[in-house]
């Protein structure tokens, strides 16, 4: 039986999971659909701590028109189980599509540029998804994608910790346990879904054929995509796509923005008109972008002009989640179909790369190895993809660790002050409250403008510390965080 949601008409059940059921409803107020999730069952504090964070990601993320917007949480009258109140997509998901026909070039380009101002938003909020796959792109009703399921998502101080990535849209640094998941993590993951929608399957189930999880994940491990695998894609296309799933992290684009601005590049370079890339903080197109006229592209009937302004969610969507948050914070991980790409990757895989056929590549040792040789190529000596407007200067530097960290304390609140040693134009600072080294339970990733932050004093811990990266303009980050303590009591 379906609960009872306050100033909601309950119109049919959407589906089913293991921790939450999902529900369509119609709100009374607003005369609007939207799915409901209700969770199966209270949980343990650590379990609604992890709820609380994604449904404080998903109210910061929701403004952005190609994210699922949170619009409230509760409980149910009934049962006092917790729920989530989201932006209903009536067109299903792209892991559909994908399964009834291939995507165009001009429609994976147009999708894929939408996706990465998606994820620099999220990268420039502290926020790593982690779970980047066609089940999670859902259709709005409006036709326009939205990503969705924040459900294992992180702060940029927790990609250490072990993921749920799904294994087909893995990278192999996470299936090998080298890491929890990064920016470049979440880069590689959208790259293999895009190569995905054209295939018509995850990049190396086309391209291998394994029967099952542990070869699959063998072949992403060890070997590489070959060139010119998926017919009628231009090389140019598939370059940017084999360099965003590079197994080296380090030569994959370094950001979200790089990535859109490559596949704007590619648009261009097609004959086809260029999305706007939207996130914060950043330009819709490239510098010297001259807009072109309609016309017809090499990979696409007529494409028409895309419009400079982009449909933003209003304001008032973010602050109505931001005030549901305080209600009561809770969140499920979305209902997907049972198959290879539904299934998580909840510890490290065991890979035995002697036991994996070569077919002629070789294995990520030596695929490290060739990279550092061919210098500015990247895989199998394939030219590095087009650049875009952040100079190789700028990509390649480090970003240094923020200096003089330190707090003072009035009894009341904390207030930390920092300085940036080499600073440059559009820096933000990434800070969150930590606990015996780590990021203390509850917390949330932060960004602020000015290298100052003030805290109130919690009576019940003897001190206060936070840890602080610098963030350019382009998502990168600091290598290491400063930290620093104020003893409150």
């Amino acid at each position: 039986m379906a609960p009872t949601i306050p100033d909601c008409d309950f119109i049919r059940e959407l589906g089913a999971g293991s921790t939450a059921d999902v529900y369509l409803y119609r709100q009374h107020n607003l005369n609007r659909e939207v799915a409901v999730k209700v969770g199966k069952s209270r949980q343990d504090r650590t379990f609604d701590e992890a709820f609380e964070k994604e449904a404080k990601i998903m109210a910061q993320l929701s403004a952005h028109p190609y994210i699922v917007s949170i619009y409230g949480s509760g409980l149910t009258n009934e049962t006092r189980l917790p729920y989530l109140v989201l932006e209903y997509a009536p067109h299903g998901s792209y892991k559909e599509i994908m399964h009834s026909r291939r995507l165009s070039v001009s429609e994976v380009l147009d999708l894929g540029v939408k996706l990465s101002g998606a994820l620099q938003t999220a990268h420039r909020h502290g926020i790593i998804h982690r779970d980047i796959k066609p089940a999670n792109i859902l259709v709005t009703s409006a036709n326009q994608p939205a990503l969705s399921d924040f459900g294992i998502s992180t702060s940029i101080y927790e990609a250490k910790s072990r993921t749920g990535f799904s294994v087909p849209w893995a990278p192999p640094e996470v299936l090998t346990g080298k890491g929890g998941g990064t920016e470049t993590s979440d880069i590689y993951s959208l790259a293999a879904t895009l190569y995905g929608l054209l295939a018509g399957k995850s990049p190396y189930e086309y391209v291998f054929h394994p029967h099952t999880q542990n070869e699959l994940a063998r072949h992403i491990v060890a070997d590489p995509l070959p060139k010119n695998a998926i017919p009628d894609v231009p090389k140019e296309v598939e370059q940017i796509l084999l360099k965003a799933m590079d197994k080296d992290p380090d030569a994959r684009y370094l950001s979200a923005q790089q990535f859109g601005r490559a596949l704007q590049q590619a648009q261009e370079e097609c004959g086809l008109n260029m999305t706007p890339f939207v996130a914060e903080d950043c330009d819709e197109f490239p510098p010297h972008h001259s807009m072109p006229q309609s016309s017809k592209g090499r990979f696409g009937a007529k494409v028409a002009m895309p419009e400079r302004k982009h449909s933003k969610k209003p304001l008032v969507i973010a602050i109505a989640a931001l005030a549901a948050v305080a209600i009561v914070i809770s969140t499920f991980v979305f209902v997907v179909m049972p198959r290879m790409d539904s299934r998580k990757s909840d510890d490290r895989t065991q890979i035995n790369t002697m036991q994996t056929p070569h077919n002629g590549g070789t294995d990520s040792g030596n695929t490290n190895s060739n990279s550092a040789k061919n210098g500015s190529k990247g895989r199998n000596g394939q030219k590095a993809a087009p650049k875009d407007d952040i100079t190789s200067e700028d990509a390649g530097a480090a970003v240094p660790q923020a200096t003089n960290l330190k707090g003072t304390s009035d009894g009341q609140n904390v207030t930390f002050t920092w300085s940036n040693p080499a600073p440059k134009a559009g820096d933000t600072y990434a800070w969150a409250e930590v606990q015996d080294g780590s990021e203390a339970p509850g917390s949330q990733t932060s960004i602020v403008k000015e290298p100052k932050v003030s805290l109130i004093v919690n009576n019940d811990k003897p001190q206060t510390c936070i840890q602080v990266s610098i963030v350019r303009v382009d998502g990168h980050m600091s290598a290491t965080p400063a930290m620093a303590c104020v003893v409150t009591k």
